[in-house]
């Protein structure tokens, strides 16, 4: 990976000790700001709670894309978070969220980028094969490999 790769290895963050879907956006603002994604964790959760007040990004199976392209986002950035317990998030089935691929977008970078991520992500999801390995693996660098594919084709 080259280090101004959208994905890296740490970014794939296991066993999150969250309950609540805005626990989680906190969870992963905070850790934006650790891995210099974000300037601001609140104003990454707001840009976060921005789009989940349009609409829920609660998918279905057990996922969740949240994303945001907010004035605190420093650079393109997917981060991926398997939950503790499942955790209550709105989506298409009602089905507890334990996998959460976040996508964190710079407000003036172009929306090609947040929607070739989103479309990336989206597609593979609808892959039972897909989901199944990334539900059932707690190996952070078979997840690592899992999405960094699923973005780059």
């Amino acid at each position: 990976m080259q280090e101004d790769s959208v994905f890296k290895r740490e970014y794939v963050l296991l066993d999150a000790d969250v309950s609540t879907k805005e626990e989680c956006l906190a969870f992963i603002a905070e850790k934006a700001v650790e891995f210099g994604i974000s300037s601001g964790v609140q104003a990454t959760v707001d840009g976060f709670m921005e789009r989940e007040n349009v609409d829920s990004t609660g998918f279905s199976d057990g996922f969740a894309i949240p994303h945001t392209r907010c004035d605190a986002v420093l650079k393109p950035s997917v981060l991926v978070v398997k939950t503790k317990h499942g955790i209550d998030w709105p989506s298409m089935d009602g089905e507890p969220t334990v996998a959460v691929l976040a996508l964190l977008v710079p407000k003036e970078v172009g929306g090609t980028v947040h929607l070739k991520l989103l479309s990336a992500l989206s597609r593979k999801l609808v892959n039972a094969e897909f989901q199944k390995s990334l539900l059932h693996s707690c190996d952070p660098d078979e997840i690592f490999g899992i999405i960094n594919q699923a973005i780059q084709s």
